[in-house]
């Protein structure tokens, strides 16, 4: 007897064999990039914190670099040197701007943070444009924020005439790299000695400029990068030189105007991939050229 296919078996295999080329066929037809597609780009993200001097800095060279790099997303946030230093030492952030140079204590708790120098910057001693003062000694700053000199009057060739000759002495607050400087660098003002209580704290370098720019009788000090002509900035008779000398950009250059600096990016361990491209290109001709823009100085 002749055995005969049930032909209901080959109706069920047919149609699961059919199952089968249809969807390897879609499966095609979804990888397939349709006619006239934008490709998706995977992007790369990192996160940048820190000094309120380098902000502007990091920010345009972020804007500049990922004009040319689509597939990079650089965020830019402030805080201080110090907020910078800790959330790169605890692995918060990718890279950590600072306007001064670690601690002992920061070395000791970050052993692993590498710095690069990104900008060179000086640190001005303004007052408000009304103030008739022309220059003054580095030693005079010093008594000021600390309180020995409290009157405009006690001091040579300055004069405000709207105001009781009252001094409002104008400062950082303590996460500030900028401060950090000023209160206790050898290069800076105070070298260690605590500034007054009356002193009022800022912020950031645009908060005191904005500050000195409304207060006649003000005083303050900022980043050269922040010197606009709503402030005036003082030449300084610095260890009683011959000549006052005035913070630009050259005399920071050259390093006759002593109260300069290095500004700094952190990295934890040697940088890599976006890190270290977007590090790379700041310390570039390119971005370097955008230092100079910003009003501060370019490493060379």
């Amino acid at each position: 007897m002749n055995k005969r296919t049930n032909p209901r078996l080959f109706i069920t295999l047919s149609f699961a064999a059919l199952l089968v080329i249809a969807i390897a066929v879609a499966g095609c037809t979804d990888t397939t990039q349709k006619p006239g597609a934008v490709p998706q780009v995977q992007k790369q993200s990192i996160k940048v914190s820190g000094s309120t001097t380098v902000l502007p800095i990091a920010q345009k060279a972020a804007e500049a670099y990922m004009a040319t790099h689509p597939d990079a997303d650089i965020q830019i946030s402030g805080g201080g040197s110090g907020v910078g230093i800790q959330q790169i030492g605890e692995k918060m952030v990718d890279i950590g701007m600072s306007s001064r140079d670690l601690k002992a204590t920061e070395n000791t708790k970050y052993p692993d943070l590498v710095k690069h120098i990104v900008a060179k910057d000086g640190i001005a001693i303004v007052v408000n444009p009304k103030n008739a003062i022309r220059g003054i000694q580095a030693t005079t700053v010093a008594d000021i924020y600390t309180g020995k000199i409290t009157l405009w009057n006690q001091i040579p060739g300055a004069h405000v005439s709207d105001t009781n000759n009252q001094i409002v002495v104008i400062g950082r607050d303590s996460a500030s790299g900028t401060r950090e400087f000023f209160d206790t660098h050898a290069n800076g003002i105070l070298k260690g000695t605590p500034p007054t209580k009356s002193m009022l704290e800022k912020n950031s370098n645009g908060a005191v400029a904005q500050t000195i720019s409304q207060t006649p009788g003000a005083i303050g000090y900022v980043s050269i990068g922040f010197v606009t002509s709503d402030v005036k900035a003082l030449p300084v008779w610095y260890n009683d030189s011959s000549a006052a000398v005035a913070p630009t950009k050259e005399n920071v250059l050259s390093g006759a105007y002593p109260i300069n600096r290095e500004l700094f990016m952190f990295t934890n361990g040697q940088p890599s991939g976006l890190v270290a491209d977007f590090i790379g290109f700041i310390r570039s001709p390119d971005g370097q050229k955008i230092v100079e823009e910003e009003g501060f100085v370019h490493i060379g």
